[in-house]
């Protein structure tokens, strides 16, 4: 059975890394970030998925090389490991699988969100009723599943929107003829995840442990 590693990264907690390990695409995009606490988070995150693959291959982080998909989804080269990387707020979501395409999804909770109108206007007639009865809990948490279904599928978000994701989990679900299997994962308070691998099969979700000697630590809540 398939094994996803997942783990929780706390961007505003960790300390800064000791060497940022960025590649070009990468630091271009960090120049585009205004705000300091956004460039840190950025370079907490990209840095700390960098370890995570780097430490599963047995390679420098420095070696790890990324190519973009059709869509822009990042994959490592000449490697099967697959890796995904979720962001919301000052956390951070990192998914590890062998072969299996995957994606993860990390969602903050907004009370201020119209979330009736949102689900009305992007989900099944049947999960808009669930978010009117159920509310902002209820909307993050399909969001969470479509994302995580849709960064599997590598492909953009408004063409998983209406994929049906409500029920028990975990569940299979298909998306443009191809099907996925998809589970909630644990989440701080405030906050909704989801994970999603390529194919029907089952697997098992574990936590990752501690991101290497640089002490960006990764905990399962």
């Amino acid at each position: 059975m398939t094994t996803v590693e997942v783990w929780l990264v706390d961007a505003a907690r960790a300390p800064e890394p000791a060497e940022i390990l960025l590649d070009d695409a990468e630091e271009a995009r960090l120049a585009t970030i205004r705000h300091a606490a956004d460039r840190r988070r950025f370079t907490v995150a990209h840095s700390a998925v960098r370890r995570i693959a780097a430490g599963r291959l047995g390679v420098p982080p420095a070696e790890i090389r990324w190519i973009l998909g059709r869509n822009g989804k990042p994959s490592l080269d000449g490697h099967r490991l697959q890796v995904n990387l979720s962001h919301s707020g000052d956390l951070v979501m990192v998914a590890v699988a062998e072969a299996r395409a995957v994606g993860v999804d990390l969602q903050q909770v907004l009370p201020g969100l119209d979330a009736t109108a949102m689900a009305n206007r992007f989900y099944t007639p049947q999960e808009a009723a669930l978010v009117e009865r159920g509310g902002h809990d209820v909307f993050a948490t399909l969001w969470a599943r479509k994302e995580a279904v849709v960064k599997a599928a590598g492909d953009r978000l408004p063409r998983c929107l209406s994929v049906p994701v409500a029920g028990a989990q975990p569940r299979t679900v298909t998306h443009e003829g191809a099907e996925y299997r998809l589970a909630d994962l644990p989440a701080p308070n405030g906050f909704r995840a989801a994970v999603a691998l390529a194919g029907p099969d089952p697997f098992t979700v574990l936590a990752g442990s501690k991101l290497s000697d640089r002490q960006i630590s990764g905990s399962w809540r």
